[in-house]
């Protein structure tokens, strides 16, 4: 087979998830004032009127129209109107760590109207202001505060008012945006110009992209699975950026709140509910690629996590999402003779 593609050029895998959520746009009065706060993804805000104050940390901005600001991950902030004020804000999370590395380590805070990159990056965001429903769109352009109306529920149940072409505009604008970010933001020159903070989040994307790195070599090689040494990550991760693991725990718990062997564990239950709804992997796979040497000691750490085992964690949610009979026909594992016979595949069902 390796004779027959030796010539083939190649594009390469593409795993990655998008999220997008918590975007709204609103209009407030000189008094409001939202608490401090942290997200675990990146938060956009962009300016339509007036000025927006912003702290992160020592440090203090105001964004006046026409500017946009993006906030990194575990970033302590506080935002508040300086005068009458339009804003547009949402939440965005793109699960691959180059963007994430690149973002994190070079990004400035706040970028004004006059930089190039700020037109770029405004420009779609007022086209998905422009996919808001008109009466909103409409409100706030004139200032007012807008009230939802029966028609417009709180924003639990806004998703129903969209339908899947609404829903690609936005994942392509944002596209746009994320593409445009990554183009327009500077590299810096050397590791060293870290901060304390993006150091923290350095380590938090290292261990992203290690773990990413053994999902993408599974797909890639489903037949040649190797174990990830997962006692190594941490230590290979603090080598890689010349810090003590003992320091570099301790700048991560200031950052985040936990240790990296704690985040590590989370990124772990993260892959594993994915690869789960996967049918080319088995269970032990699955356990192989995360680092777990003995099935056993996967399942056990499974049920702390979930409290499920990986076999009812996999029956539970298929059974809800995917048709049982194409999952358990899609397992490499399962016979293809087998294919039309209804009694095997119930019980091939049971088994997983």
């Amino acid at each position: 087979m390796a004779k027959l593609l030796g010539r083939a050029r190649r594009l390469p895998i593409i795993n990655w998830n998008y999220t997008f959520f918590g975007a709204h746009l609103q209009n407030v009065g000189s008094n409001w004032d939202y608490p401090q706060e942290r997200h675990a993804a990146f938060e956009m805000i962009y300016v339509v009127n007036g000025t927006e104050g912003i702290d992160c940390g020592p440090y203090t901005y105001s964004l006046e129209k026409g500017d946009f600001a993006i906030i990194s991950p575990g970033t302590l902030h506080h935002v508040w109107a300086i005068n009458n004020l339009t804003y547009f804000c949402f939440h965005f999370d793109l699960d691959e760590p180059t963007f994430e590395e690149h973002l994190i380590a070079n990004s400035k805070i706040v970028y004004h109207r006059g930089e190039t990159i700020t037109k770029n990056v405004t420009d779609d965001m007022d086209r998905m202001i422009g996919l808001l429903p008109a009466r909103l769109a409409e409100d706030s352009a004139n200032s007012q505060i807008p009230e939802l109306s029966e028609g417009w529920p709180l924003e639990a149940t806004a998703d129903e008012h969209y339908n899947f072409t609404d829903k690609m505009e936005l994942q392509l604008l944002l596209s746009h945006i994320i593409l445009d970010l990554y183009k327009g933001v500077k590299r810096t020159s050397h590791i060293k110009n870290l901060s304390t903070m993006q150091y923290a989040k350095m380590i938090r994307v290292y261990i992203k992209q290690t773990m990413q790195r053994q999902v993408d070599q599974a797909i890639s090689s489903p037949d040649n699975i190797t174990g990830l040494e997962s006692g190594n990550v941490i230590a290979d991760i603090c080598s890689q950026l010349n810090l003590s693991i003992g320091y570099a725990s301790r700048l991560f718990k200031t950052y985040y709140g936990s240790s990296p062997k704690s985040y590590l564990s989370d990124i772990k239950q993260e892959i594993a509910q994915q690869l789960l709804l996967k049918p080319q992997f088995n269970i032990n796979q699955i356990g192989t690629i995360l680092g777990y040497k003995n099935p056993a000691n996967f399942s056990r750490q499974f049920k702390v996590w979930t409290g499920l085992s990986p076999k009812q964690f996999r029956m539970r949610k298929v059974s809800h999402f995917v048709d049982q009979r194409l999952f358990s026909e899609n397992f490499n594992t399962f016979p293809k003779e087998n294919i039309n016979d209804e009694e095997f595949k119930k019980n091939f069902w049971k088994s997983i």
